[in-house]
């Protein structure tokens, strides 16, 4: 466990800076020009452009940050229970 612990420390300070890097680098809705075009994107429900259906490098990294948050949740989860056992 004493190897494990930094190990997991390490691997979770990766993934968070690249879940940072990850969400920095993707577009938000007004940016995409369909922010509140049907009224619900302000309240917080479905846009415009979440209706249909995103090509291309959006989706892949929506599927990218998807990855990394639960890597990310995972880890830290690991890193816990690391320590608590040292």
């Amino acid at each position: 466990m004493a190897v494990l612990t930094p190990v997991l420390v390490g691997l979770n300070l990766v993934v968070s800076i690249a879940l940072i890097a990850v969400t920095a680098v993707q577009t938000t809705k007004s940016e995409r020009g369909s922010g509140g075009s049907m009224g619900w994107g302000i309240i917080g429900g479905k846009s415009q452009s979440s209706i249909h259906t995103r090509w291309g490098i959006e989706e892949h990294l929506n599927r990218i940050t998807s990855v990394l948050a639960i890597a990310f949740l995972v880890t830290a989860a690991l890193a816990a229970v690391a320590v608590m056992n040292r």
